[in-house]
């Protein structure tokens, strides 16, 4: 015992003993020959023995069957060589499961190094081992993976250098382990890319985020490989960089295929344009033939008459109507085309719902009549307006109605509209019934298909080629909205029509400026009094307003279609001259509503543009742009603005179809015109330089030189301000109105007027003296708007 009394000699049995039984371990003592005589308190409450059963080698019974042996025959080899024991094995608990345990035993020795006792411990390790034993399948995985993925495994260490061992780099590359350590590996490189590899890998490494790169990687058997490279950084648990791992995935097939499919894309646009191109040219092909039927119909109709031979009239009728519905069939197509190219696009508007509705009845009241039916409308109330393309709405509601008639015979078709809120929004839903022959759910499955029809007895019996509800679902959705139909077999029909009241938040953004805008101040002496210029072009506008004041008029100008209808409806000018293609609100945008405003209605209006909207045009009252096939009415009428007086009236008609110079010369002769013919424009310049005509009426498509080359020409001469009425079957594009616009003049009357035939048309019509000279020109002009006056028309009409 030490003097203070705390050495070794001060410690009891006791003490050890208590010791003993405070471990966390299973603690136990044992013979030198391997006896175990002691076992502490943990070792009974994880078995749930007793020590009468444990004594002597009676531990065995705790140990699993399959180890019992092998564990038994190992202690027995250490205790016979007195060496320390270590072993792991599974022991049985009190609740029936085993769990693994590091047993470990030290002998204790006199000191003559004879074994007294053998002192041992056993620590549950079933974590520890699950651990190490998930860490090692998740090794074994990581392997397996590594050897089964196709891409090229590597990692680096915290520099970013490739160390030994990369085995997967190594057979991919062919690189060997000196040529490939540390930033060797930029070597497989392709030559083209080693920089920015370099620089990229250079860059993540400073800022510790993650590699991502692509280039060719030269394979073992020396081809260059496309590879996508990805590498992320591992971090310590400091946050520090450890390594970096990554991957290099050969994407070559990848990369050959998406070439295939940008070619095969190209090609499909190419294909896609062509096609669009044939249509629009066929379009020409097919409308010349067709000019030529009806054409000749309507002057052997004329000959008939003037002969008294009205019996075969009748005959002569069913010619036209049969023609005319192959235009109908052409213009479908031509839809169809625009449809499936993109180039289909909507123009919103602002218009109440229930006129739509009153010009769609009025429109379609023959085709209801037809077979006998009756058309009624069911309108809910407060319709209001719609901000909408009014065209393409009126285009599918006369397609739906008409097909309703078409289907139907002595029966009822009803249109009905209701306007509700969806969603926050306000949508209106155009409901078309009939009281028909209806549809098959077979029918219904494929009706919005193209040149699809119920079935083949129904094509036979009513006729039509399919399109008409294809184009109509189109537009549907082009303006944001769709249609769906409801149908029985021998019942009827109802196609139901959903849009919503504005077409974009754009457009209700602007339709809200437009109706906030106050109409300005117009002094007493200009109301009724000035012509009001809208056009959004600067230069053009200068110009004209420069022209007609110099011409005695006064002027007002709008830069817009928004502006210019508020200073319309303020200053009721005397006349309008309007561009079509505006910002915001375009020029038939505005002349519908002039048209509608009973105030504004009266306003003659003179579109000032090249667009070749005829059908849009017709619709809103727009004239002096005509298509073929031409009609000969209107053609009539527009050649009395152009007839001199008091001289020869000279045309000179310019289009490369000897058929269509024909029939123009027989019609024009008749009605007092000299006429003279030109196969191309080149023919027609030398005409001009011969004598000068009083007007041209101009075809676009000819060989040698066509109606855009001869309108360059034609305005490049000085004596080039001859009015050109443009007479085709050509379908315009974007690019030919572009050419239209630069290199002809950018402001011309519908029909190509020269600035100077505008100003005498205005100084003709609304000369404020009542006997202020009148231009010869003009006279049958006036004599027109004359006859109107006695016949009540008023100052109204085309413009």
């Amino acid at each position: 015992m030490s003097r203070d009394g705390t050495g070794p000699d001060a410690i009891g049995p006791a003490d050890y003993r208590n010791l003993a039984e405070a471990l966390p371990q299973l603690a136990w003592m044992a013979e030198p020959d391997g006896t175990i005589v002691w076992y502490n308190r943990r070792w009974y409450d994880y078995t749930g023995t007793r020590f009468d059963e444990m004594r002597d080698w009676g531990w065995r019974k705790v140990h699993h069957p399959d180890h019992v042996e092998a564990v038994t025959a190992r202690y027995r080899a250490a205790i016979a060589a007195g060496e320390p024991w270590e072993d792991t094995f599974p022991l049985l608990g009190r609740d029936g499961h085993y769990r693994w345990f590091l047993s470990q035993a030290l002998p204790h020795r006199d000191a003559r190094g004879r074994i007294l006792r053998w002192y041992g411990t056993n620590t549950d390790v079933t974590r520890t081992r699950a651990a190490e034993e998930s860490l090692r399948r998740s090794e074994e995985r990581f392997r397996a993976l590594v050897e089964a993925s196709a891409a090229v495994i590597w990692s680096t260490n915290a520099a970013g250098e490739l160390m030994p061992p990369q085995p997967r780099w190594g057979a991919y590359t062919g690189q060997s382990e000196e040529a490939y350590q540390g930033w060797g590996w930029v070597d497989a490189v392709h030559p083209d890319d080693r920089a920015r590899a370099a620089d990229v890998w250079a860059e993540c490494l400073a800022a510790a985020r993650p590699y991502a790169v692509e280039y060719r990687l030269r394979r073992a058997d020396g081809l260059w490989r496309d590879t996508e490279v990805r590498g992320v950084p591992v971090l310590a648990e400091d946050g520090s960089i450890r390594e970096w791992v990554g991957l290099n995935v050969d994407i070559t097939a990848r990369k050959q295929a998406e070439a295939e499919v940008e070619r095969a894309r190209e090609a499909a646009e190419a294909a896609n344009l062509a096609k669009s191109q044939f249509i629009a040219n066929m379009s020409h092909e097919l409308r010349t033939p067709l000019s030529a039927v009806i054409g000749y119909s309507e002057m052997l109709g004329e000959e008939l008459e003037d002969l008294g031979q009205s019996e075969l009239l009748p005959d002569l009728r069913k010619i036209e109507t049969a023609a005319r519905h192959l235009l109908s069939l052409i213009n479908d197509v031509l839809d169809i085309s625009k449809i499936e190219a993109g180039r289909m696009t909507v123009s919103a508007e602002t218009f109440a719902v229930e006129s739509l509705v009153e010009d769609v009845a009025a429109a379609t009241a023959s085709l209801v009549e037809k077979k006998h039916n009756r058309f009624e409308t069911d309108l809910g109330p407060d319709l209001g307006e719609m901000h909408q393309d009014q065209t393409k709405v009126r285009q599918c509601l006369m397609n739906l109605v008409g097909n309703a008639a078409k289907f139907t015979e002595n029966g009822a078709i009803t249109l009905g509209v209701r306007r509700h809120r969806e969603e926050g929004a306000e949508w209106l839903s155009f409901a078309v019934a009939d009281t028909g022959i209806g549809l098959t759910e077979e029918q219904i499955g494929r009706l919005f298909e193209r040149f699809a029809q119920g079935d083949e007895s129904t094509t036979r019996q009513f006729g039509g080629t399919g399109l008409g509800l294809a184009i109509t679902r189109a537009f549907c959705r082009k303006m944001g909205g769709d249609i769906a139909v409801e149908s029985e077999a021998g019942k009827g029909s109802t196609f139901t029509i959903r849009l919503p009241a504005r077409l974009s938040p754009q457009d209700e953004a602007e339709a809200e400026a437009e109706g906030a805008l106050e109409p300005p101040a117009i002094p007493e002496h200009e109301e009724h009094d000035a012509v009001l210029l809208v056009d959004d072009d600067p230069a053009a506008r200068e110009l004209l307003q420069r022209f007609l004041e110099r011409e005695g008029f006064r002027v007002r100008t709008a830069h817009d279609g928004r502006a210019g209808l508020t200073l319309a409806r303020a200053l009721k000018p005397r006349a309008i001259l309007l561009d079509v293609e505006m910002p915001r609100m375009d020029g038939w945008a505005v002349l519908h509503a002039v048209r509608s405003d009973p105030e504004l209605a009266g306003i003659p209006v003179i579109m000032t543009t090249v667009v070749a909207e005829q059908a849009l045009g017709q619709a809103l009252g727009a004239t002096d742009y005509l298509v073929k096939p031409i009609a000969w009415d209107r053609l009539k009428g527009l050649m009395d603005r152009y007839r001199p007086q008091g001289v020869d009236a000279r045309v000179l008609v310019v289009d490369d179809d000897a058929d269509a110079r024909e029939r123009l010369r027989r019609t024009l002769a008749r009605d007092g015109w000299t006429v003279e013919e030109a196969a191309n424009g080149a023919a027609a310049l030398e005409r001009l330089d011969a004598s000068r005509p009083n007007l041209i009426l101009l075809d676009l498509m000819m060989p040698e030189m066509d109606g855009f080359g001869f309108l360059r020409a034609l305005r490049a001469r000085p004596d080039g301000d001859v009015p050109v009425v443009v007479l085709t079957a050509k379908e315009i594009t974007d690019a030919e109105k572009a050419s239209l616009a630069t290199q002809a003049d950018r402001v011309i009357l519908k029909g190509s007027l020269s600035l100077a035939e505008i100003g005498r048309q205005l100084r003709t019509l609304y000369a404020r003296e009542p006997d202020a000279p009148v231009p010869s020109g003009m006279q049958g002009l006036i004599d027109r708007l004359a006859a109107k006056e006695d016949a009540g028309e008023g100052r109204g009409g085309g413009g």
